[in-house]
């Protein structure tokens, strides 16, 4: 088998990072540690200063057993050579990806660990609601899904795409704040409330929300487009869509909390629930 590069920077060690490199440990030739000041340019945000510095990242990475560990900057990409790309499945290192990396051939693998689903979803079922097994619904759907899986946030994973004239243009992912490490780094607070309480209380930008603000930065109208959302919009959001000109709400599961629903409908949004399969 041949063995690849790993790319990467290090924010926080915690069992997630651990399980990665035991598993990845005998496929990687060389490790290369994205220097400061090429996180700085990768990150629209500052980078938090609980981060790692790359020395105690090295040595880390050297006591668990790699040997060729190198750090990359803008000035070496081309030690990569051609070998296959091993990247984690953050900001940082889809950003790496987009603006350097084209062209090359990258697994992604992710570090971020998971509640168990169940555990953390307490929903109120939604009656009477239009269901739909459009073709281009469940596509778009699938689609929402797939951003779900960028998230960081252990607790749980939403995500969202923006659809207008039958075309994706904006996808969005609930995203913890500065970082995607945030919550390994200081704790996540969801952790001491229910889903669906203190919604002011969170480290994380939801999917919706992320939507909207990438509309606003980018001066994308969203007066009748159509929000594909993997769970029913919390409260907050559901104020947030429904002033936002956006005029279809598709979902898959979860159920409305207080006056989300009530609030969708009393501005003549079309709530439609997507009979999609995540598990097919």
């Amino acid at each position: 088998m041949k063995k690849k590069n790993l790319i990467l920077h290090i924010s926080v060690i915690h069992k997630g990072y651990l399980d990665f490199f035991k598993k990845n440990l005998n496929k990687i030739s060389n490790i290369y540690i994205i220097d400061e000041k090429l996180q700085k340019e990768l990150l629209e945000i500052k980078p938090d200063i609980a981060s790692l510095d790359v020395d105690t990242v090295r040595d880390l990475l050297d006591k668990i057993g790699f040997k060729n560990i190198l750090v990359l900057s803008k000035n070496n990409f081309k030690k990569l050579g051609d070998r296959e790309i091993i990247l984690i499945q953050d900001e940082i290192s889809r950003n790496l990806a987009q603006k350097y990396l084209r062209g090359k051939k990258i697994e992604w693998q992710s570090v971020f660990l998971r509640w168990d689903k169940e555990l953390v979803l307490t929903q109120k079922p939604l009656k009477d609601i239009i269901s739909s097994k459009n073709s281009f619904d469940i596509k778009t759907m699938k689609e929402a899904y797939r951003e779900s899986e960028r998230s960081s946030d252990w607790w749980r994973q939403i995500g969202a795409v923006l659809v207008k004239n039958k075309k994706i243009i904006l996808w969005g992912n609930n995203k913890d704040l500065p970082s995607d490490h945030t919550p390994y780094q200081v704790g996540e607070v969801r952790d001491f409330f229910k889903a669906g309480e203190r919604h002011d209380l969170a480290s994380t930008i939801h999917a919706e929300e992320n939507i909207v603000a990438q509309a606003a930065k980018k001066g994308i109208s969203l007066k009748g487009t159509s929000l594909y959302v993997t769970t029913f919009p919390c409260p907050v959001c559901a104020k947030l869509i429904a002033l936002s000109g956006i005029k279809n709400i598709y979902f898959a599961e979860g159920g409305s909390n207080f006056d989300a629903r009530k609030v969708l409908e009393a501005v003549g949004i079309k709530i439609t629930r997507v009979l999609y399969n995540q598990k097919k």
